[in-house]
């Protein structure tokens, strides 16, 4: 198994976070990166409503998680980066934006700080987040996770993932933001696929990318 540290995880977002003051892109502009290509599909392959619940799984500095409680009845954003949850804070007080909750929280113990099953979850997003876990974790946490999930419910991931040979793609590791193994552990999307159907999901996958995609799951 592959050495998952959630502290040094914490540590490097708490980082990137103090460094960029909680910028992010403008969901409302055209977004030309590849990380920020794969949270537009996932969000719109949720195909939210306004009755909606969404789970929000490293939420980071809450750009999708407030952009997403304009259309729904209410968000919860987690993320174990207390510092990137405090900017996220900040930024919907200032944009008024009161149906959105941050707490901390991990993919393996989302419910660390807030009980989730209150809020009855109909949808969950996890973007560019899910590859931090190792295999066996991301098949426990995805259990948990579809645990929390009312039925009729969607959840959808855009992250980097393995459709073939990653080798074969080096070239293109920067663009997709794969750091090639130091705190990135990216599965193979057949694996994905099969940790998602073994819940019971409807499974649909998109590639966007050689090491990127969406993954759709219906419950």
């Amino acid at each position: 198994m592959v050495d998952y540290d959630r502290e040094r995880v914490a540590r490097l977002f708490d980082d990137i976070a103090r460094a960029d003051g909680g910028s992010g892109d403008d969901p409302g502009e055209t977004l030309t990166t590849i990380p920020a290509l794969a949270g537009r599909v996932a969000v719109e392959k949720l195909a939210l409503r306004p009755d909606d619940a969404l789970l929000d799984v490293g939420t980071g500095t809450g750009d999708i998680a407030i952009a997403a409680a304009r259309m729904c009845r209410q968000v919860i954003g987690i993320d174990v980066s207390r510092t990137s949850l405090e900017l996220a804070r900040i930024k919907s007080e200032t944009e008024h934006v009161e149906n959105v909750v941050f707490s901390y929280g991990a993919f393996e113990d989302p419910c660390a700080e807030l009980d989730l099953s209150v809020y009855r979850i109909t949808k969950v997003l996890a973007v560019y987040s899910l590859h931090h876990l190792p295999d066996p974790m991301k098949k426990q946490s995805l259990l948990e996770l579809t645990g929390l999930l009312h039925r009729p419910g969607r959840m959808a991931i855009g992250d980097i993932m393995f459709f073939d040979d990653p080798d074969r793609h080096r070239d293109r590791f920067d663009e997709a933001g794969y750091d090639a193994g130091d705190t990135d552990f990216p599965s193979r999307m057949q694996y994905l696929r099969y940790c998602l159907e073994q819940t019971g999901a409807r499974v649909q996958v998109e590639q966007i990318h050689p090491i990127v995609g969406v993954i759709v799951a219906d419950f």
